[in-house]
């Protein structure tokens, strides 16, 4: 609820798990947070949705969980300077693109 006298920004989100947003559902620059996952995704630069790095997870205060989703499904470019891993298997869906700049890594697990 709202403190008197201000109005509240409700950004783009979604309740239901695993939901991401497509590409055309954003601006560049534009923030979308799932609340399920805890999630905030961004449209960058390249005009790709990317989710924002999150922290470790767990149970009360404990913070040793990182969760990653199993299926990519929006066409995705490493930022620069910058490795990635996963934890699979991992699918790709069809007419999907992870670009790997040289001298950068996918680890997946």
């Amino acid at each position: 609820m709202a403190q008197s006298g201000y109005t509240p920004i409700v950004s783009y989100h979604s309740t239901t798990p695993g939901a991401v947003p497509a590409g055309g559902d954003l601006t560049v620059g534009e923030m979308a947070v799932n609340v399920a996952d805890r999630t905030i995704y961004v449209k960058n630069g390249s005009s790709v949705v990317v989710a924002l790095g999150g922290g470790a997870t767990g149970g009360g205060a404990d913070e040793v969980f990182n969760e990653n989703q199993l299926i990519v499904t929006t066409s995705y470019t490493l930022s620069t300077n910058k490795s990635a891993m996963s934890v699979g298997p991992i699918t790709v869906n069809s007419g999907v693109v992870v670009t790997i700049p040289s001298g950068y890594r996918w680890v997946i697990l």
